[in-house]
């Protein structure tokens, strides 16, 4: 909510709680991403083209609403997209929404309405995640942007890429605004925002693709935009105009946006950091802007603003001055961020605009000069300029890499991965045997000789000791392999130091933000590490051992325990196994048997069979003949592993790709379920280099007892709009999985205490409780014990499952 911004807090949020708590009549009767067709309904109300007088039932409302907004030429213009959400709501349910609205505050309405409009607006993004984020950018993030443009009176605004004009709710009247939008139902959204605004705007907001529809011989005051991250830009377009053979759409338009502003205007893009250290075009890109003095100021924010995705974002200022040697701000903003709740984060606008107001350097703000931006190869990933002077010996006098002969082509061998690498200062020898033969990468580079091993990716550099005895192993691009130089300095001691605090500050501080965070090796050879005596080095290495042989045997002991207790339920379940063999077998093989029979047949009786099945229950034969088969598989893995019930440690941990699950939960079907099931895929960039430690088998299990919840206890009938919807969102820190339904909430008074617990089911009939009590242990086991189960009966999903499972890094994937 916009607090900021407006008098008579509680009494507009109370009002906004009558309305969200209204929005519920919708709920069960259009699917979710419909219900902005309330503030449709709500806006027609309050302007009196829907009359605020309650209308009786008997008349058709479907007509009275479009006959209502004939010849009003704002609503005529959005009618088509909302026209065949309102036909799809039930007379009814449009009769009592209506006397809803008859039943709030009109004076409260008339003082506070486009604040009341843009927080439902808000609210509705909140609760639908990624499926409204995409289009709708954070208040406090446009607000900064505006704010530091200070646009004069009649300036002149442009804004490609527009979502819903979040940029234009903060301009002044007598200010031009001319926004795209490509998508129909999002640009009919913003135009409704736009007319709650009040101001005498000039205002051109309108249905167009941004690239192939960019405004040709206009010249503008600034020009703003969100635009989509890693969306590629047509080769000829980018070849023709810049001489770049690839280009993405942030490139376009900071370039494209350059071309058309006065003199004096400036350019602001929020964009993803990649822009700022990626190499190719963009790195192309960087050093012109650096050098023609483009760059004004650059504000780096960290993952998790933004609904949509989780990647780290900046906000770029660039004007057209062209003053070469000028300095360029950097501005850390990380420390303007508030996390609200558990993991929510925000941006505190109001604190970053009064800090940025200040002179000189400070402590999250620089100004660095252009001789500093070149020393770095024009890589303005801005916490490298932040970087603690440390004291110490720089890497590159201690030791040196290891390039390695190249591997032939269709060459097998042991190919090292960063997942292979340590990250313990006692535990840090290679596992050679562990490790399989494979064919070759054709980047590889062969070692044959003891050094260590370096990961340039992640957080930490995993520093693991190789021993060469006769076998050689290989390497990719993100390994680096180093011999030491320096006699005096220890190799256990380098590995002790690599894996310091202060060294991970360093590397913090040089690595690229993004979808995966890395250090490039002139980068790392600039660490510092403290060097004293080789006496001093080998005491230190000592001490650490000793801990670790005394941590080693109380955890021998402790394991001896556990054993004895696992023989026992280990046998008793044996016997129920071996029961359930045949019951199984036979299953899977009927199931295999109906599969190939009915796939390998395709007469007209067979034909008609599937059609009739289809027609009968909603689905497909064979699909639901192959779910028999899957589900069977599962159970079979389930018995084989769990000689004590669910029994977590028998599922052993895995570094498991996002990717991987990505796939898991694209492929889940329900197709005899009450619901429909919705997931949204994360993109290749996202998801690259990105892993999580889990074990596949669990997270199905995970997965398949949350659905079963739902369909258990959500849904009373089968309707379109019945919702399950799936959405992940990954950071570098964290894979955020929420499951969400929009069916009946949960019981006053329960929470995620009584649903952990086993036998406090919701209705006994339905089940035991386990499936929320192994919920609970599968998340825990994965390293989220403090996931969440939010309840709120008034949400438009009132039931949903949070998680955020640790990122663990892969590459050479």
């Amino acid at each position: 909510m916009r607090e900021d911004n407006y008098e008579n807090i509680e009494e507009v949020k109370f009002v906004t709680k009558q309305m969200w708590k209204s929005m519920n009549i919708l709920r069960g009767v259009i699917p979710a991403e419909h219900y902005h067709v309330y503030l449709f309904l709500l806006s027609a109300y309050y302007d009196g083209i829907i009359s605020k007088r309650y209308v009786d039932f008997t008349n058709n409302l479907y007509n009275y609403i479009n006959h209502s907004v004939e010849g009003k030429e704002k609503y005529a213009q959005v009618i088509d997209v909302y026209s065949p959400i309102i036909k799809s709501i039930p007379e009814y349910t449009l009769d009592e929404l209506l006397h809803q609205f008859s039943l709030f505050n009109i004076d409260i309405l008339e003082e506070n309405f486009e604040e009341i409009f843009d927080d439902l607006l808000f609210r509705l993004a909140d609760s639908q995640g990624k499926f409204s984020g995409e289009f709708l950018l954070p208040y406090e993030i446009s607000k900064v942007a505006m704010e530091i443009a200070n646009l004069t009176s009649g300036a002149s605004v442009y804004n490609p890429f527009a979502g819903l004009a979040s940029f234009a709710t903060h301009l002044e009247n007598n200010q031009f605004y001319y926004g795209q939008e490509i998508v129909q139902s999002t640009w009919a959204l913003g135009k409704l925002r736009l007319m709650r605004q009040n101001k005498s705007l000039d205002l051109k907001y309108v249905v167009e693709d941004s690239i192939n529809n960019w405004p040709q011989n206009k010249k503008f005051d600034l020009v703003v935009t969100n635009p989509p991250f890693g969306l590629k830009i047509n080769s000829h377009l980018s070849s023709g105009n810049y001489r770049y053979p690839k280009m993405n759409a942030e490139q376009w338009v900071l370039e494209k946006g350059l071309d058309c502003i006065n003199l004096g205007g400036q350019v602001i893009g929020i964009c993803s950091q990649g822009i700022l250290y990626r190499g190719g075009s963009e790195a192309k890109m960087r050093e012109r802007l650096v050098e023609n003095g483009y760059i004004d100021t650059i504000i780096s924010l960290p993952g998790g603003l933004l609904k949509h995705t989780g990647i780290p974002i900046c906000i770029l200022i660039l004007k057209n001055e062209r003053f070469p040697e000028s300095e360029i701000r950097l501005v850390d903003g990380t420390h303007f961020v508030e996390t609200i709740g558990r993991k929510e984060k925000r941006l505190n606008a109001n604190k970053l605009l009064n800090y940025l107001k200040s002179n000189g350097n400070r402590d999250y703000l620089r100004y660095i000069p252009l001789e500093q931006v070149r020393d770095n190869k024009y890589n303005l990933s801005v916490q490298r300029y932040f970087a603690d002077e440390f004291d110490g010996t720089p890497l590159k006098r201690l030791v040196k890499s290891i390039s390695g002969e190249r591997a032939g082509k269709d060459t097998f061998g042991k190919f090292i991965r960063t997942g292979n690498l340590k990250n313990d200062d006692v535990d840090y020898l290679l596992n050679i045997d562990k490790i399989e033969k494979r064919k070759l990468p054709v980047h590889s580079r062969k070692i044959e000789e003891s050094c260590i091993l370096i990961s340039t990716r992640w957080k930490s550099l995993k520093p693991t000791l190789f021993e060469y005895k006769s076998e050689p192993i290989y390497i990719g691009i993100d390994i680096l392999a180093l011999e030491i130089r320096n006699s005096d300095l220890d190799s256990h001691y380098l590995i002790s130091e690599l894996n310091s605090k202060k060294v991970i500050k360093q590397v913090t501080a040089f690595q690229n933000l993004g979808a995966i965070q890395a250090i490039n090796r002139a980068d790392f050879f600039r660490i510092k590490i403290n060097v004293p005596s080789i006496e001093e080095q080998r005491a230190k290495i000592r001490g650490i051992l000793e801990l670790s042989q005394k941590l080693k045997i109380l955890q021998e002991e402790r394991n001896a325990l556990v054993h004895g207790q696992q023989i026992k339920s280990f046998d008793e379940f044996a016997s129920l196994k071996h029961s359930l063999g045949a019951p199984r077998q036979n299953i899977l093989s009927n199931a295999k048997s109906l599969i190939r029979f009915f796939e390998s047949n395709d007469t007209e009786a067979f034909n008609e069979v599937k059609d009739n099945y289809g027609k009968h229950y909603g689905t497909d034969l064979i699909t639901d003949l192959i779910q028999i088969r899957e589900d069977i598989n599962h159970i079979s893995v389930i018995l084989e592993k769990g000689e004590n019930g669910l029994t977590l440690d028998n599922y052993e941990l895995e570094t498991i790709p996002i990717q991987n699950i990505n796939k898991l939960l694209k492929g889940l079907k329900r197709p005899n379920e009450k619901y429909s099931l919705r997931f949204d895929s994360l993109s290749a960039t996202e998801m690259s280099g990105k892993a999580i430690t889990a074990n596949l088998t669990l997270f199905q299990i995970l997965i398949n007892n949350i659905l079963e919840n739902a369909s258990k206890y959500a849904f009373e009938q089968k309707a379109d709009s019945n919702e399950v919807v799936v959405e992940m969102k990954a950071t570098p820190d964290y894979l955020y999985l929420e499951i969400m339904n929009n069916g009946k909430p949960f019981p006053k008074n329960y929470n995620k205490e009584k649903f952990v617990t086993k036998f406090s089911t919701i209705n006994p009939e339905n089940g035991s409780g386990l499936g929320g009590y192994d919920i609970n242990r599968i998340a825990e086991y994965f390293g989220n014990p403090d996931w969440e189960l939010v309840l709120d009966e008034n949400d438009v999903f009132p039931v949903v499952f949070k998680f955020n499972f640790p990122i663990t890094p892969i590459v050479n994937e």
